[in-house]
């Protein structure tokens, strides 16, 4: 069994070009034609506008934002083919910092229930350190958790220490900042038994150059039998 996952900071729709378009973003992800999609830096407007953006790719759309920010709700946004079964938010907020979260989901993956967190982590150190503690706290309770995804602010594979020993690979792939060309593995998709990354990839279309200073990071994973 196949699944194909994807990680997306948006820079809240706001390209290089310094336009804000948020229908070029979707066009992104229908190019990516993922199963899950998670989504960071995402304004949701009062008016429901670009909620209705992202139902319009026939994915479910689930709302992980955690603050008011401008002209909406800000933070995570998560959309999946698979139906929903349960959901949690995970409070990641350290004193004196941006709030912040991880949303949990438990999927129904063709009969099987399948278990995944999507987050955005902070950008100081003792702060990220903290929020990987706590993400392992929340794995390490969880048998159920085989996914984690999202942009982790990590500049080096060492600071994801904790989560490795509870289980969980990865394959860092440059994919920050989209100009003049991707140096840093800020965005991170990591599994663990019995799902392993068959290829793991930033996705470079012509259109993905310019949405945002990050590229989506893509990777098809296989469910060991």
């Amino acid at each position: 069994m196949r699944l194909r996952v994807a990680t997306y900071n948006i820079h809240d729709g706001v390209g290089r070009d310094r336009c804000y378009d948020p229908v070029r973003i979707v066009n992104i992800l229908r190019e990516i034609n993922a199963d899950v999609l998670a989504l960071q830096e995402v304004t949701l407007d009062h008016a429901g506008e670009l909620k209705q953006h992202f139902a319009a790719t026939g994915m479910q759309v689930t709302d992980g934002t955690v603050f008011e920010h401008r002209k909406g709700r800000y933070g995570n946004l998560l959309l999946t083919r698979q139906p929903v079964i349960a959901t949690c938010i995970h409070d990641l907020s350290y004193h004196g910092r941006e709030p912040r979260n991880a949303v949990e989901l438990e999927l129904d993956n063709g009969g099987k229930p399948f278990g995944l967190l999507a987050t955005h982590l902070g950008l100081g150190q003792r702060e990220r350190s903290a929020q990987i503690e706590r993400l392992t706290g929340i794995v390490s309770a969880r048998d159920s958790i085989h996914l984690l995804l999202g942009d982790l602010n990590v500049w080096s594979g060492q600071s994801l220490r904790p989560l490795v020993a509870s289980g969980f690979v990865f394959k860092a792939v440059r994919s920050f900042p989209t100009w003049p060309g991707a140096l840093v593995a800020l965005d991170r998709i990591l599994v663990r038994k019995p799902v392993i990354i068959h290829r793991c990839f930033r996705y470079e279309s012509l259109l993905a150059r310019v949405a945002s200073d990050h590229f989506p990071l893509v990777a098809e994973l296989a469910f060991e039998m």
